[in-house]
């Protein structure tokens, strides 16, 4: 834990993140890039796929009883439709 530093800055928490994706990939868990930009950047969801893809690979099964109540976007879509409607 030595190796992951203190702060809130999105640079830090990039740097955390890239540092523990680099650890799953030595121990032979594919998490995809994608799901750790959509946690590093707060994203609705990015949390709950993390969780998914840890399952599966300690289980070897799928999570079927939880289905998600709203659809997850990792994309900035959203924010993007408001930045350009505003000006």
């Amino acid at each position: 834990m030595d190796c992951y530093a203190d702060g809130m800055s999105m640079d830090t928490i990039f740097t955390n993140w890239t540092r523990l994706k680099e650890l799953l990939t030595k121990l032979d868990i594919d998490v995809p890039s994608r799901v750790i930009d959509g946690i590093g950047n707060f994203k609705e969801g990015a949390a709950e796929l993390l969780l998914g893809v840890l399952y599966r690979h300690f289980t070897g099964r799928q999570i079927s009883k939880v289905k998600p109540t709203h659809h997850v976007d990792l994309t900035d879509h959203a924010y993007q439709v408001v930045y350009i409607a505003c000006f």
